[in-house]
């Protein structure tokens, strides 16, 4: 009968209702969960200058903050790199992708079920990286981009191979 289809849509809407909130409750959760993590990874971090802090936790540099974003570098990154990196994470800070990006994780909780998103979000994050490089690069000289590059694939090395500080010592 018609009035059971409809009872049966409700009840299928209803658990589909469900399964989304749980969706996004995750999302949300993770999301704590990570800042939370990376705030402890920081809070050790020892003030450079400005807003640039230097950390042994870190491995990879990045900005955190929204208000008053601040941008953490790794121990173990060279300081003849600094330059090319800082001005990496000072393009992202000038477009404001401390808030971009948080908004495009946003949506894709929200979305999460829809792989379009998933594909939206992380080409997304991968032109935000592309536009800092390009804005950083803009007024180097060929040896410095060569340098520039040098030193963002040095960084991805140190994510991928270096062990932190703590590991070292057990």
């Amino acid at each position: 009968s018609a009035a059971s289809d409809v009872y049966k849509r409700q009840r299928l809407l209803s658990a589909f209702s469900i399964l989304w909130l749980a969706g996004v409750i995750l999302f949300a959760g993770y999301a704590v969960y990570s800042y939370v993590r990376v705030r402890r990874q920081v809070a050790e971090a020892m003030w450079l200058r400005e807003n640039l802090w230097i950390c042994d936790e870190v491995k990879s540099p990045f900005i955190l903050g929204l208000h008053k974003p601040k941008i953490y570098l790794s121990s173990s990154m060279d300081e003849a790199q600094y330059p090319y990196v800082i001005a990496h994470e000072q393009a992202h800070l000038k477009r404001g992708d401390q808030w971009w990006k948080p908004l495009g994780f946003l949506i894709l909780a929200i979305h999460w079920f829809n792989p379009f998103v998933w594909a939206a979000y992380i080409l997304f994050c991968s032109d935000l990286e592309l536009a800092c490089d390009e804005s950083a690069v803009k007024k180097l000289n060929p040896q410095e981009r060569k340098d520039y590059s040098y030193a963002l694939v040095s960084c991805s090395c140190l994510l991928y191979t270096s062990p932190s500080p703590r590991d070292r010592t057990r």
